[in-house]
């Protein structure tokens, strides 16, 4: 197996995965980054996630791919000895829509380690309408939303990502709906991490997207006043980069540059996948 390429992005260097790992140990909350569809990303999540426990280290490990809604019951399934598959059924993963069995090998790490398993998400169906859930003080993260600082270049560079992620083909009127639906599930990340906590913090499992400490989970995972508001965080963002463009000169700079707001990048070949833009009207 070749070396990974980590570019540690505050010393501007590459490093190794036993460097990113003693790192790692020393947050409270490792923030892991995924493109979802990217097996080889997955299969190092469990590799980090079983050399982080190796460490005498017993952090939850929260889960985007999994609903608060259904966090009770996933709790429920580990304590009653549940596998993989188990937890999978009693969390009610969208199977389809994660590409399961994808997500496995994580699972099967954390329960391999005894850690527990936790949910992050909010419920597709509780976004429907996101400004009255943003208006709702009862909604998880609620108090995070309204602490966080957010600047209106913030705003715009979430509303460029979420236009561009959706290949430019939603209404531009659509577009701030979904910057607040974001913003919501970043928030309710935030707080999960903060309540499945152990003594030795926890762990995330989420997309590149929620994870990057600008505009991400770490925004209201840090946000004055809030409880582990000073806690140490690491975001570690997972970026596909082919062989040619590893090999231009100027491939950290632009790299960084491109993926502004991790502490390290992990460089993976490209997953094979359609163009997701073909097609869409």
């Amino acid at each position: 197996m070749p070396d990974p390429l980590i570019w540690d992005v505050r010393s501007a260097a590459f490093t190794d995965e036993a460097q990113l790992v003693a790192a790692l140990g020393g947050a409270r909350y490792r923030l892991l980054g995924e493109i979802h569809d990217n097996p080889a990303h997955h299969e190092i999540h469990a590799r980090l996630i079983a050399a982080i426990a190796g460490r005498r280290a017993h952090p939850a490990v929260v889960f985007e791919q999994f609903d608060l809604e259904n966090d009770a019951a996933l709790r429920e399934a580990q304590a009653a000895g549940g596998d993989a598959e188990r937890l999978a059924d009693a969390g009610r993963l969208d199977r389809k829509g994660w590409l399961w069995p994808m997500h496995k090998p994580l699972l099967e790490s954390a329960l391999a380690a005894h850690l527990p398993v936790r949910a992050a998400n909010l419920a597709r169906s509780a976004l429907r309408d996101p400004q009255a859930l943003a208006d709702d003080s009862s909604t998880i993260g609620y108090a995070r939303l309204r602490a966080a600082p957010w600047t209106q270049a913030q705003a715009a560079q979430l509303r460029d990502d979420i236009a561009a992620s959706h290949c430019g083909k939603v209404p531009a009127s659509v577009v701030p709906r979904i910057v607040l639906a974001q913003r919501l599930r970043d928030a309710a990340m935030a707080q999960a991490l903060v309540d499945a906590a152990t003594p030795d913090g926890a762990i995330l499992v989420a997309g590149d997207g929620h994870v990057r400490a600008d505009l991400g989970v770490p925004v209201y995972l840090h946000a004055p006043g809030m409880p582990d508001a000073d806690a140490r965080s690491l975001s570690v963002a997972f970026v596909e980069a082919s062989a040619e463009e590893q090999r231009a000169a100027d491939f950290p700079r632009r790299l960084v540059s491109e993926n502004p707001g991790f502490d390290y990048i992990w460089i993976t070949p490209p997953a094979p996948r359609e163009d997701p833009c073909a097609g869409m009207q």
